[in-house]
């Protein structure tokens, strides 16, 4: 296993706060493994992955924070060890459309943790509807199953649990996972 580093920050939103954060990762002499941005009422966040030497890392770990916070940013690192290998994990995409209820995040994962389904990412986008200026949303997530998990039972729990919830969703695998 090799280390890397994660790293959240929340800043101010402006124009060029991406490129800042990913100028300073370069500075170092560390590489982005994987990132997430964007921008949250008026705030940029970010959390990544980076790796490097590991005297690089050290450097970013001890000098990252103080960088930041020059350019008004709070910032939280943790060290962590990338997998030696890949799971034996499948990887799926769900999207439940047309989200009225607050309360929808914690029962759809409160139904994957039921199902021992890892969640590996979740997207939440909530708009006003153009008619009645009601909030409504849109949930995307990317799941795993363990490979000796049935596929076909997990879509067909789920598929009761969306009927039972009036939801408009779906599950799929994703591609090249």
């Amino acid at each position: 296993m090799s280390t890397t580093l994660i790293i959240s920050a929340i800043a101010p939103n402006r124009p060029g706060m991406a490129n800042d954060i990913a100028h300073l990762i370069q500075e170092f002499g560390t590489t982005i493994l994987e990132s997430h941005m964007t921008v949250m009422s008026n705030e940029f966040t970010v959390i990544m992955e980076v790796t490097g030497p590991w005297n690089a890392l050290a450097k970013l770990e001890h000098q990252l924070p103080m960088k930041a916070h020059k350019l008004g940013m709070l910032t939280m690192l943790k060290r962590s060890d990338k997998l030696a290998e890949e799971p034996q994990w499948t990887a799926y995409r769900v999207i439940i459309s047309d989200v009225k209820d607050r309360g929808i995040i914690n029962q759809v994962t409160s139904f994957f943790a039921e199902n021992h389904v890892n969640i590996e990412e979740v997207n939440c986008r909530t708009f006003l509807a153009p008619q009645s200026e009601a909030l409504n949303g849109e949930l995307k997530m990317t799941v795993t199953l363990d490979k000796t998990q049935p596929f076909d039972e997990l879509r067909s729990k789920f598929e009761q649990f969306c009927k039972v919830s009036n939801l408009k969703a779906e599950i799929t695998p994703l591609k090249n996972c």
